[in-house]
């Protein structure tokens, strides 16, 4: 089955930092077992390739990296309102998890994504940091899977590199 080299260099950089996620899929799935979460989706939204010189061109690539939680680890039976969107503090955490400070934990997707721009010196492929890092949350509880308890985030980037025709 092919496997995206781009999607591939993206899977090693975020796996080696963040050790929290559990599975990596290219590609949406058609199901994702309850014992692979949190994972990892990521997928290709759109490439553009334009002329940067006669013989070179740029290729730019949005990538979508979508995080899904298992929310039954915080569901809670309390009625003191502290849980009013169960699951998402996992969420947020794995995806933009801030310190005291307001500052990126290491760990979190967007801090992985945002102090690695160079991701594969020898092919010149980046994250592009010109463009905005864009991050939805939604509230998709068995929307993907009737039987998953989940919760999703989409962080959208574009990643561009230099090629010679």
């Amino acid at each position: 089955m092919y496997q995206d080299t781009i999607i591939k260099k993206y899977i090693d950089l975020i796996s080696a930092t963040n050790k929290e996620i559990k599975m990596f899929y290219q590609g949406d799935p058609v199901k994702i077992p309850n014992s692979a979460l949190p994972c990892c989706i990521i997928s290709k939204r759109a490439t553009a390739v334009g002329q940067i010189t006669n013989s070179q061109d740029e290729h730019e690539v949005g990538l979508n990296i979508t995080i899904v939680t298992d929310i039954r680890e915080e569901l809670s039976t309390d009625n003191d309102g502290a849980n009013l969107a169960p699951g998402i503090a996992k969420l947020y955490e794995l995806v933009e998890g801030r310190d005291a400070n307001y500052k990126l934990k290491a760990d979190s997707i967007l801090n992985i994504l945002r102090t690695n721009q160079l991701v594969d010196s020898a092919n010149n492929l980046r994250t592009d940091l010109k463009t905005t890092t864009r991050i939805d949350y939604g509230q998709t509880l068995r929307q993907r899977n009737p039987a998953m308890w989940s919760v999703e985030a989409r962080v959208e980037i574009i990643v561009n590199f230099i090629q010679i025709r």
